[in-house]
């Protein structure tokens, strides 16, 4: 699968207070009326639980500037992934990233098992586009360069 470029999002959620976040790359639309995406979460991601408990998630969609907070929210070592990152965060939602250009708070509608994963419905309640950065792709473990202006 690593040959098939993919755009890179870090999920984010609450466990209890505390903000929790992941970077994913397996991140799709499914349907525009009514908006639904869905996220695939490995059965080890630690925000797997806090997802499914919270019943939001968010998904910020990272420009090419952010292969560092790609990293840092991929590390397992990394105790607090938020520190040093502001966010915010309306009343009923997600975490959203300051660094994030692309911004979409979800509702968990479904979630299926599939596997080693659990892929989760979204359904997108709030959208905040703060930029038009070239997109943070992903392709055979590495993070290739895109001009979107060619």
């Amino acid at each position: 699968m690593g040959y098939f470029p993919t755009g890179v999002t870090i999920v984010t959620s609450w466990d209890g207070a505390s903000p929790v976040g992941s970077t994913i790359n397996a991140f799709s639309s499914v349907s525009l009326s009514p908006p639904l995406l869905l996220i695939c979460l490995a059965r080890e991601n630690p925000i797997r639980e806090p997802v499914l408990e919270s019943g939001v998630f968010g998904v910020n969609i990272l420009g090419c500037e952010a292969e560092p907070l790609a990293h840092r929210f991929a590390a397992l070592d990394v105790v607090d992934r938020f520190e040093g990152h502001p966010f915010s965060a309306a009343d009923d939602g997600a975490p959203q990233l300051a660094a994030a250009p692309v911004f979409i708070d979800c509702a968990v509608e479904a979630a299926h098992a599939a596997g080693d994963h659990l892929v989760v419905i979204g359904r997108g309640l709030r959208t905040c586009h703060a930029s038009a950065s070239a997109p943070l792709l992903y392709h055979r473990s590495r993070f290739p360069r895109f001009d979107p202006n060619g």
